[in-house]
């Protein structure tokens, strides 16, 4: 019988994501993986996709919520603890991901005596992850300082997917910036940009701008109003399938600092302008974004400092110094993050 890893964990893109990237990484090794995750349907567009085979689970939210939800969340809990009980296998390796969709299987795993290992995206160690690190066998890490870390911890970076690997660094400053709010987008970000968008095109940046698909029409309007949807100089899109590819035709990249887009942008090689979620849980997003600050390749611009000057004042202090930035942006730490996790887990 082939060795099994159990990938559980989702909810978000950010928990989803690196799992796959574990996942392609053991494809050719003889290891076949399957996936526990949520029912929020990312992951079942994207994982049928991929042809890998999956469980759905219902949403069981513990944090952030109110007390019904949280005793509700408790009875689906233990629905699905006894649904993953007949799916995790005696001899399967379970490698959990982050977010609610992770507890059932991380609890079976310590019922079973399974090898439990966990992954943590964040500059923050989240609330189910923390309940769990003292009993995995080891917890990989993202980020070299990550807050409340516990347990025997590695740090590995996060995983990305080979397309973003294989980007061809920046050689010069250019003048195309990429715009991502996440795959729901960001109204704030989406208000700054536009607002900021005359002086840069009249600068001679081209904008490519994600909104999120709720957010397309409103975000059109604006550069409508503006006079800048027929100028050939930007780009509106409700979604980006392609993000490698959209990355590696940029120069300068303005987001919201998830691990996974840090993590993503740093491999592709490109500066980045981040403005953090303040509501993310444990305020996480900023510490992500520092870390890439710290190191010369990105700006952070806190929520409560926002507005369309500081955006044109960073990217036009990236113009004027973009051979520093780029210098910098070599020199970041790049992780083999997917070797490194399928090393520390014996598998593959």
């Amino acid at each position: 019988m082939k060795e099994r890893l159990i990938i559980a964990g989702g909810g978000t893109g950010g928990h989803l994501y690196p799992g796959i990237a574990v996942a392609q990484y053991l494809k050719d090794k003889n290891i076949d993986c399957y996936f526990i995750v949520s029912d929020r349907g990312l992951e079942r567009r994207v994982l049928t996709e991929l042809g890998y085979k999956f469980y759905e689970q219902k949403q069981t939210p513990l944090k952030g919520v109110s007390v019904l939800t949280r005793i509700r969340s408790l009875f689906r809990l233990i629905k699905e603890i006894s649904v993953c009980y007949t799916l995790v296998r005696r001899h399967d390796t379970v490698l959990m991901t982050g977010g609610f969709a992770s507890a059932a299987a991380g609890i079976i795993a310590v019922m079973k005596g399974l090898k439990l290992y966990m992954h943590e995206q964040n500059s923050v160690m989240g609330l189910t992850n923390r309940l769990f690190a003292g009993c995995c066998d080891r917890v990989f890490l993202s980020f070299p300082e990550t807050i409340n870390a516990a347990g025997n911890t590695t740090v590995t970076g996060n995983p990305v997917r080979e397309e973003f690997k294989s980007i061809k660094p920046a050689e010069k400053g250019g003048k195309r910036i990429l715009v991502m709010g996440g795959s729901q987008g960001s109204r704030l970000v989406n208000i700054l940009v536009s607002n900021s968008a005359p002086i840069l095109v009249d600068r001679g940046y081209t904008i490519v701008h994600q909104t999120g698909g709720k957010l397309y029409d409103e975000t059109v309007e604006k550069y409508r109003v503006k006079g800048l949807l027929d100028t050939g100089k930007v780009t509106v899109c409700g979604y980006i399938d392609d993000v490698a590819k959209a990355l590696e035709d940029c120069d300068i990249v303005i987001a919201r600092s998830g691990s996974g887009t840090v993590f993503e942008v740093t491999n592709a090689g490109r500066y980045a302008i981040y403005i953090p979620f303040a509501q993310a849980t444990d305020n996480h997003q900023y510490f992500n974004a520092l870390y890439a600050e710290k190191q010369k390749g990105a700006k952070v611009i806190t929520e409560e400092y926002a507005n369309a000057e500081k955006i044109i004042e960073a990217v036009i202090d990236y113009e004027e110094n973009s051979d520093l930035y780029i210098e910098a942006l070599r020199n970041m730490k790049k992780y083999e993050s997917a070797a490194l996790i399928a090393g520390g887990m014996n598998i593959g």
